[in-house]
């Protein structure tokens, strides 16, 4: 696994840090990738967004991923509220409340691991390196911090890649 550190001035949109999108085109994010939560500047090819924003849907974004087939995405990048209190405050009218939750955000990863192709590519940022899980079929394959300063948190991103699952194959 690699680990690495970078300072970076801070935004409300990830996707416009320019570190941001060095990472997002060294995987290649673009063609068959999904982002549940694209909120600005997404380079994904299917966005969805609850609040609008120019997204392909404007849906919950875990009904989002609901809809989806099974083994359909490439990768996904997986960037929701960064905490339960900032739910609370900008989106309990569209979310009830969920986004942000720990059983919420489960249940999003639950659905990214149905959704994403075997060796598919999961992108996820927070304040936590939980990325999609090993419970889940998944391997870390990357850390990234990254420091805004002494007044900010770091946006920690966790690059993931799904298991294949090996056939047996009887003779």
């Amino acid at each position: 696994m690699i680990l690495s550190r970078h300072w970076t001035m801070p935004s409300k949109w990830t996707f416009s840090i320019p570190r941001v999108m060095d990472i997002l085109k060294r995987h290649k994010v673009g063609q068959n990738w999904l982002d549940p939560f694209a909120g600005k500047n997404s380079t994904a090819e299917i966005t969805n967004d609850i609040e609008g924003r120019g997204a392909t849907f404007e849906m919950d974004a875990l009904e989002f991923l609901k809809s989806r087939e099974n083994e359909s995405a490439t990768g996904i990048l997986f960037d929701p509220p960064y905490s339960a209190d900032q739910c609370l405050r900008l989106y309990t009218p569209k979310h009830n409340g969920r986004a942000g939750r720990a059983e919420y955000l489960a249940k999003c990863r639950d659905e990214i691991a149905r959704v994403l192709k075997q060796d598919g590519t999961a992108i996820s940022f927070g304040w936590d390196s939980m990325g999609i899980g090993d419970s889940r079929g998944f391997d870390i394959i990357e850390i990234i911090l990254l420091c805004h300063g002494a007044c900010h948190n770091d946006t920690i991103i966790t690059i993931d890649k799904k298991r294949i699952k090996h056939q047996l194959q009887l003779f």
